[in-house]
């Protein structure tokens, strides 16, 4: 079981990052070109560019005393077989600046394409390994790291029914000419206009008393 690597191979080969992996296999970590975003309380990685010879994910591992967590994850991404460009891994939480983590590449040996390497589950889609050592990078969450913010979204403006009423836009559904008359009420005076109550003298549908 996979759990810290604690060999001096291992550490040498965490600290130089992907130093020791050959070109098709390798994780862009350069600090100058990843970039890092916070937004609702998640942290977004994203990796310029990412080599993998075969099908798997990126996936980031937290540090403790300067060892990677594993087989626990903090976060992953899935990579093809190929050059990947611009990968993002979100993780579900706020990271703070000086935070350490480890990228690691894993491969997807089981053919389900979902990442299930994890406590319980060390013999599926494992880290791949590049000399007897895993393909790594380890970086820092920076200082400054950019927020994202939503602004707020206003509330548009509703007119008066009376404003709309008087609307001057022939599209408008309650657009009303300036020639055309208001609307006036019921007038009961009318002929034929009979009130609630009125005696209508067996005025009455023919077919009453049928």
């Amino acid at each position: 079981m996979l759990k810290t690597f604690t060999t001096a191979a291992a550490l040498t080969a965490l600290m130089a990052g992907g130093a020791m992996a050959q070109d098709d296999m390798m994780i862009d970590a350069d600090e100058n070109a990843m970039e890092m975003s916070m937004a609702d309380g998640q942290t977004t990685v994203t990796f310029p560019r990412i080599n993998a010879r075969q099908d798997g994910y990126i996936v980031l591992h937290a540090v403790a005393d300067g060892e990677p967590v594993a087989p626990e994850s903090l976060g992953h991404a899935m990579v093809m077989a190929g050059e990947n460009m611009g990968v993002a891994v979100t993780v579900p939480m706020a990271l703070a600046a000086g935070t350490e983590l480890v990228a690691m590449l894993h491969a997807e040996t089981n053919g389900n394409g979902v990442y299930d390497f994890g406590p319980g589950m060390t013999d599926v889609d494992t880290p791949v390994l590049v000399n007897g050592a895993p393909v790594t990078a380890m970086f820092t969450v920076p200082e400054g790291m950019a927020v994202d913010t939503v602004d707020a979204v206003s509330t548009p403006d509703i007119a008066e029914p009376e404003e709309r009423a008087e609307s001057d836009d022939d599209e408008d559904p309650d657009y009303r000419d300036t020639t055309e008359s208001t609307i006036q009420p019921n007038d009961t005076e009318t002929e034929g206009f009979i009130e609630e109550g009125e005696d209508t003298e067996g005025a009455g549908d023919e077919d009453d008393g049928q």
